[in-house]
């Protein structure tokens, strides 16, 4: 939208050319930098796009229109676009009417060499609403990025005015509670805790608002017929030295140990749970391809930057180049889609002159899509020692499976298939017992059925032979029932043995539930290498789901747990009726 100092975008509505002609001359003839497109009639002013116009002016008297009308046309579709009215007399009734339909002004036909003044009063008065409109818009989204932030974390976070009552509380603060924001706002200590709590908690203000520094205190108390410690962190907002409130955070600690030692002593509460938490957070235009990061995003990624902002590409380039492309991919769809990019990918980190790798969560959410492009704003943690005490335990699940699987081959195994060839050797000299012949089936399925237990158990297969040969063992086990249609196209020497482990997995799994609960007749498998990227497709004719339904079921979320852990890409696409399709994509290392 241009200001009233630029050049001016006018529409005029007006059926009398002679009018028309005469606004031309008075407008030539004034130093109003401009530009008039005249709509004749009724049907012309409709079709046009206002959007595109800074200033309407309309005759009152049209032959098949009225002003009155056009001036509410123009307000259903701009609250704020300037409209002046042209009429040969406007009485004080009319004026009034008009004004209460929200013309910006009127100027009589007689009196025209006046229209110039009126535009640039109308457009002076028009750009003080927009600017006020933007301000406000600036403001609605710093408390967006600040709720978003507020509500992400499990830690209860609050603020207090100098009074001690609450003005604002996140969202895991009112489920403790049990209590809607609402009904916390404005209360005191007093009024939503037991007396001795409250006690407590006003004690440690007190000291806060004299001292104007934090302070970090354990509470426990029994909460709901179990033994609960907080820890509780209370800091000074700071205006001019002044205490101008509280800030603060309560954490469990009853089973865990505190993740952070120290007291942080930011003045603002964005910074504050930012560190408290190892998150940093930040704002992504698409259009410009910036981020604007808080300082706490920085510090995770040891970014040594003046101010705030870095290019994406810069912050992409940070990512381990086997994990770019999945990251690539995934943003791309998120910002095509206007949808939620959450995913796991290790960032090289320079510290002290070598490079470091850190496994940091990214969450990338969708705020606005208008005429000023897309917004998104987002949080990253730093999960790495999360990650590499998960990986350690994925390993070790492993090994505890070789192992069992080693023990049911070696000891159940060999005891079966003994028992199997006496049983099958006294058969041979008693055919016509029916009873030995159903224990020989028998023994001889249940050396079928550990054979599948040991491999569903183990993936020593992999090792021992090769990821082909441990999948193909695999689906000897599908039921003939099943029409399977299956492609290889990868280098195996290229892949790590956990990637092959993880692969192996999935496909075990994402089998195991078509199998059991897709009903379908057909399934394929696709596992292709493309450069550094391994992807996989499961596809079924089966009778399908609602995603968002089982999403959370042990299948998928195992899934989806082994392809985060890999960071990787997963999307699951099902319709009932219609079967299920699974694509998984990770990096080959």
């Amino acid at each position: 939208m241009t200001t009233w100092k630029e050049n001016i975008n006018i529409l005029h509505l007006e059926d009398n050319p002679d009018d028309v002609d005469l606004l031309k001359i008075v407008l030539g003839k004034s130093k109003l930098k401009h530009s008039l497109k005249i709509a004749l009639t009724k049907k012309e002013f409709l079709s046009e796009d206002l959007s595109k116009y800074d200033l309407i002016i309309c005759d009152y008297n049209l032959k098949d229109y009225d002003g009155l009308t056009a001036i509410k046309y123009v307000r259903s579709h701009d609250p704020i676009k300037p409209v002046i009215l042209l009429s040969g007399t406007v009485g004080e009734e009319l004026a009034a009417d008009l004004l209460k339909a929200g013309a910006s002004d009127f100027v009589l036909k007689s009196n025209l060499k006046k229209i110039a003044i009126a535009i640039e009063r109308t457009m002076h008065e028009a750009s003080v609403k927009w600017e006020k409109q933007r301000f406000q818009r600036e403001v609605v989204e710093k408390n967006l990025i600040l709720d978003t932030l507020f509500d992400s974390f499990m830690d209860m976070i609050f603020l207090k005015d100098v009074d001690g009552r609450y003005v604002k509380v996140n969202r895991a603060f009112s489920e403790f509670l049990k209590l809607h924001e609402g009904e916390i706002i404005g209360g005191t200590e007093y009024e939503l805790f037991p007396d001795e709590i409250a006690s407590e908690a006003i004690k440690n203000d007190e000291f806060v608002k004299l001292s104007g520094k934090p302070v970090l205190y354990d509470l426990e108390l029994n909460h709901e017929g179990r033994r609960l410690v907080m820890e509780i962190s209370k800091t000074p907002l700071l205006e001019e030295g002044k205490v101008t409130g509280i800030v603060g955070t309560c954490r469990d600690v009853t089973s865990k140990k505190i993740l952070l030692e120290e007291t942080i002593k930011a003045k603002s509460i964005l910074s504050q749970a930012e560190k408290l938490t190892l998150s940093g957070s930040f704002e992504y235009d698409a259009d410009l391809d910036l981020i604007n990061c808080s300082s706490n995003f920085k510090q995770i990624l040891k970014l040594r930057i003046e101010g705030d902002t870095i290019s994406f590409r810069k912050f992409a380039q940070m990512i381990k180049e086997e994990d770019r492309h999945i990251f690539d991919e995934g943003i791309n769809k998120s910002i095509d889609n206007y949808e939620e990019y959450h995913n796991e990918h290790r960032f090289l980190i320079k510290s002290k002159d070598k490079l470091e790798i850190k496994y940091i969560k990214l969450v990338l959410r969708p705020d606005y899509k208008d005429e000023k492009g897309v917004r998104f704003y987002g949080t990253l943690v730093d999960v790495t020692a999360e990650h590499e005490n998960q990986i350690y335990l994925m390993n070790k699940q492993e090994q505890e499976r070789e192992e069992l699987a080693r023990e049911l081959h070696d000891n159940l195994g060999q005891k079966m298939n003994a028992i199997s060839m006496y049983i099958s050797k006294i058969y041979d000299d008693m055919p016509e017992n029916k009873d030995l012949e159903k224990v020989k089936n028998l023994s001889h399925e249940t050396i079928d059925d550990l054979g599948y237990l040991i491999n569903n158990i183990s993936v020593k297969q992999i090792e021992e032979h090769s990821l082909d040969y441990a999948i193909d063992k695999l689906l000897t086990y599908v039921p003939a029932s099943f029409t399977m249609d299956k492609k290889y196209e990868y280098n195996e020497e290229d892949l790590s043995p956990f990637v092959k482990a993880q692969v192996y997995r999935v496909i075990q799994e994402a089998l195991n539930n078509a199998i059991k609960y897709s009903e379908a007749t057909e399934v394929s498998m696709h596992l292709k290498q493309e450069g550094g990227i391994l992807s996989l497709l499961i596809k079924d004719n089966g009778k399908g789901f609602v995603v968002e339904e089982v999403l959370n079921g042990n299948g998928l979320q195992n899934i989806t747990h082994r392809v985060r852990r890999s960071n990787g890409l997963i999307n699951i696409d099902s319709k009932k009726g219609q079967g299920t399709r699974l694509e998984v994509k990770m990096p080959i290392s």
